[in-house]
């Protein structure tokens, strides 16, 4: 705890409510999104094939429309950004429940989505360029570690909920919002924007075709929808598996003992463990995270019916997670200029994707293929990401952006 306290030092209030204000929207969310399918069953009697259809779009559009927000994040105090993030999530939340039409109730779930992704987005740029270098790997795994904990709090509390109302999950989603307005308002200090453009040549503002030309960041975006592919939506992927070489009761009891100790692990070890992921020493780890990886899908692979197996594969499978997802951040944070931070972690975000393409892709592959083979696929997708991040890493750095 004293660590924890020494970590704050001189940006204490600041971090913390940001964090904080992480937890609760990551809640919010958390509350909401397992049952948006039991939301449009019930109010609007869609079809199943409709529903997975409207969801999906919604999570994509959500994280399409958050890069140009992310850029425009650039252009604005970020402490307003935020704000407008956050009362944005709340509309939209509180608004779901009165419109009664589902085309609309789709469109506020997308436009909910994609204000959390720019909120996920302005805070991580905040931290990159408020923070001592020495803080940010302790800080983006303690922000991945409260994101964890509050999509591990969010769905057992929509699930009871849930039974005295349908509506009731999106009213407690928006009041997940009112604290961090009230906190991030008080407690978080305006960057005026001039003090930070000024340090970016000639001003201008990065539209997404100049940003590919940024080849760092396109092979560590690239690298971030491989590795989102394998552990983004890892629970519904093994559900999947086990249904196949099973039936669905051996599914459940699965993702339970896997999502478990999957909680257990980030909640316990992600800020012990990421803390240590450093600028020189961020490739290597990486291939750690690589390696525990691979190993945990050889054992999801040989797990067959034996629940133990299946729990000590999924602590190994979690080292990886726990290595690559503040690795992911610091690896965009060593390259993205000044100034332009929330664009470039905006850019990152589209490797999200790769957790969205994760279904389709497991269904079509346990459709076309012998069930181990999904694991195999997944082995080598890893492999690539780790590839895409050496390359990366390799590949000089752009030159300033200019008109």
């Amino acid at each position: 705890m004293t660590a924890l306290r020494n970590l704050f030092a001189g940006k204490q209030p600041a971090t913390t409510v940001l964090l904080i204000s992480s937890l609760l929207l990551t809640i919010g969310r958390g509350l909401t999104l397992p049952f948006m399918t039991i939301y449009l069953s019930r109010e609007y009697q869609m079809a199943l094939t409709d529903i997975g259809l409207a969801i999906t779009v919604a999570l994509v559009a959500g994280v399409i429309f958050s890069l140009w927000f992310g850029i425009l994040a650039d252009k604005f105090d970020k402490k307003k950004a935020m704000l407008l993030a956050i009362v944005i999530f709340l509309g939209g939340f509180a608004v779901i429940p009165l419109v009664h039409n589902a085309g609309l109730a789709v469109l506020f779930y997308s436009i909910i989505n994609c204000s959390y992704t720019v909120f996920s987005v302005v805070v991580k740029a905040w931290f990159s360029e408020t923070l001592d270098i020495s803080l940010k790997p302790k800080i983006f795994s303690l922000n991945y570690t409260f994101v964890n904990v509050g999509w591990t709090v969010g769905p057992p509390i929509g699930t009871f909920v849930v039974m005295y109302s349908t509506n009731l999950p999106f009213w407690l989603s928006a009041m997940t919002a009112l604290l961090p307005i009230l906190m991030i308002a008080r407690y978080v200090q305006s960057q005026p924007v001039s003090s930070r453009a000024t340090e970016v040549e000639d001003k201008v503002l990065p539209s997404p075709r100049m940003m590919l030309r940024d080849k760092q960041l396109m092979w560590f975006t690239t690298s971030a929808f491989l590795g989102s592919m394998v552990y983004g939506a890892f629970a519904g992927c093994l559900s999947q598996y086990a249904i196949v070489i099973g039936d669905t009761g051996l599914a459940e009891k699965v993702v339970s003992v896997v999502l478990s100790v999957n909680a257990i692990v980030v909640v316990a070890f992600q800020y012990f463990l990421g803390k240590n992921i450093r600028p020189d020493n961020i490739k290597k780890m990486m291939f750690y995270g690589t390696l525990f990886f691979v190993c945990g899908l050889g054992g999801f692979m040989i797990s067959g019916t034996n629940l133990w197996l299946w729990g000590l594969s999924s602590l190994v499978f979690t080292i990886g997670e726990l290595i690559y997802a503040p690795g992911e951040y610091m690896l965009v944070d060593n390259i993205a200029p000044s100034g332009l931070k929330s664009s470039y972690f905006a850019a990152q975000q589209l490797g999200w994707l790769g957790g969205a393409c994760n279904p389709l892709v497991t269904g079509l592959l346990l459709s076309w293929l012998p069930p181990y083979m999904l694991f195999v696929v997944l082995m080598a997708t890893i492999v690539l990401a780790y590839y895409a991040i050496v390359i990366g890493m390799n590949t000089p750095p752009r030159q300033p952006i200019t008109a």
